[in-house]
């Protein structure tokens, strides 16, 4: 075997791996793509989420609002 069919040979087997790989990587992001329906349901609950970290937060700030200052009034001469 020449050495030119030999590269052309060897060339063939990388673009068999290369289709291979391409396919499998295709079938693994396919398997973990999830359905429309899901990625609707998951981003409705991470909105819940901050809407509830966001509640929090508004009732930490009103209760630090009322609080009276329990600090000493001193006179200043």
């Amino acid at each position: 075997m020449s050495e030119a069919e030999q590269k052309a040979q060897t060339h063939e087997h990388i673009d068999t791996i290369c289709d291979c790989v391409r396919k499998g990587l295709e079938a693994v992001a396919e398997a973990f793509t999830p359905p429309e329906a899901v990625g609707n349901h998951f981003r409705e609950a991470h909105i819940e989420m901050l809407r509830g970290f966001r509640a929090l937060l508004d009732h930490r700030i009103e209760h630090l609002s009322r609080a009276k200052s329990t600090g000493t009034r001193v006179v200043v001469e």
